[in-house]
């Protein structure tokens, strides 16, 4: 079975770091957005500079960690897991990858568009990729502590 080679792993855990960093600090992009819609001038928040360029790196990198699974394919599920759960991975994993491009792309057609239903796009997407990495962090615990079959080593440097 083929590995995550060090570059999808870096990737993977540079994209939870960055979106982890996006929801802590949301607060400012927020208030920022709502001065707008009111007419309020904004002055340069470096918090607000974050988000958006948090935003355009996560979109890179998803990128790049897209291209390299069409390259590469996508690793084997772990032994053992039924296809049926096989498919469930795959189609989560894509889901995620597709819900964090959409939510980069909405949050730019908002920010640097003006466009309001953007906006709105981005704000229900939040909920989305909660509702995605909170599947894909369970899941990966329930691997490491219930199905205990090393999952988690295949994501980690240390090997």
């Amino acid at each position: 079975m083929r590995p995550y080679s060090k570059t999808q792993i870096i990737l993977h855990w540079a994209v939870a770091l960055l979106v982890v960093a996006q929801f802590v600090f949301h607060e400012s992009i927020a208030a920022a957005w709502d001065g707008f819609l009111e007419g309020k001038p904004g002055g340069f928040d470096p918090l607000v500079f974050s988000h958006v360029v948090g935003g355009g790196l996560i979109l890179a990198l998803v990128v790049w960690r897209m291209v390299m699974r069409r390259r590469q394919g996508a690793v084997a599920p772990v032994a053992g897991t039924s296809p049926f759960m096989a498919r469930v991975t795959h189609w989560g994993h894509l889901a995620l990858y597709g819900v964090l491009v959409l939510a980069a792309f909405s949050g730019m057609a908002a920010w640097f568009g003006g466009v309001h239903q953007a906006a709105e796009v981005h704000e229900l997407l939040k909920i989305v990729i909660l509702v995605l990495v909170g599947g894909h962090f369970a899941a990966a615990l329930f691997h490491q502590f219930y199905l205990k079959d090393k999952l988690l080593q295949r994501m980690s440097l240390h090997k």
